[in-house]
């Protein structure tokens, strides 16, 4: 049984994930349930979630007209222009802040922002250029989902991890500026970080960039991030270039550890 199978709230219960602590809505027939983030399976009898486990939030007072925010957080983007640059007061930015949006083109996300919650620009189906912040660390449930018009993103070396469902959209090549970074292949719960071509065919992300090399994204992907393709492929994890005499990286000349 599917989620979306059931229109009648009163179905429902609030619970919260012991793994990645999302916050999910279980059919309260259930007496288990998967966790869409991140796979956990959850027993709803020993989570206790005959009531809900979270209480829900008040509204937020807003404050500003184009960019609506509390405190730091931006909570909606209420402007019409088509290159958005977030203010540098922002340190957050909340669960789909600017989804649906349909007319803006590209974003600048400045240094301030350290948090990106779930679906923060879903749907935004005309975004193609995307600025992250160097101080996020990970990117949500479904940041990027639908973005069709999004063909390439750069992620930031602070990144360490890319969830489920995370950038499923338009996207052709990703460049990571860290092998550390981490994503996760598709399983029968949910779907992938990202979508790859699968042998060079369909849609999907094809090419990976990690400094000055290219790697085939179908090749790289069921690793779960560059470092450990890398490695597997006896290649320079600070650079992903070959070693040469003395186990030295030829292009950085890291020393190589493995």
């Amino acid at each position: 049984m599917l989620f979306k199978d059931y229109i009648d709230i009163k179905d429902f219960t609030q619970i919260v994930c012991p793994k990645c602590k999302a916050l999910l809505m279980a059919d309260k027939d259930m007496d288990y349930w998967y966790c869409g983030h991140c796979g956990e399976k959850i027993d709803r009898t020993e989570a206790g979630t005959k009531k809900p486990a979270v209480k829900e939030k008040e509204l937020p007072e807003l404050t500003g007209e184009e960019f609506q925010y509390n405190g730091d957080t931006l909570y909606r983007y209420a402007g019409n222009s088509e290159d958005v640059e977030i203010p540098d007061y922002i340190c957050a930015i909340a669960s789909g802040a600017f989804k649906g949006n349909k007319k803006i083109k590209t974003v600048i996300i400045p240094d301030s922002v350290t948090e990106i919650a779930d679906s923060a620009f879903e749907d935004c189906v005309s975004l193609t250029d995307v600025r992250l912040s160097p101080n996020i660390k990970k990117i949500s449930y479904k940041t990027f989902n639908g973005c069709d018009s999004l063909k390439k993103i750069t992620i930031p070396a602070s990144v360490e991890q890319i969830m489920y469902n995370a950038m499923c959209c338009g996207l052709e090549e990703i460049v990571f500026e860290s092998s550390y970074t981490t994503w996760e292949a598709d399983n029968e719960y949910t779907n992938p970080s990202f979508w790859v071509k699968k042998n060079g065919k369909g849609n999907g992300v094809g090419r990976i960039f990690f400094k000055q090399e290219s790697f085939n994204a179908s090749d790289v992907f069921r690793h779960k991030s560059l470092y450990t393709y890398l490695r597997s492929q006896g290649l320079c994890t600070n650079c992903g270039s070959k070693f040469g005499m003395f186990n030295k990286c030829k292009n950085c000349g890291k020393k190589k550890e493995y």
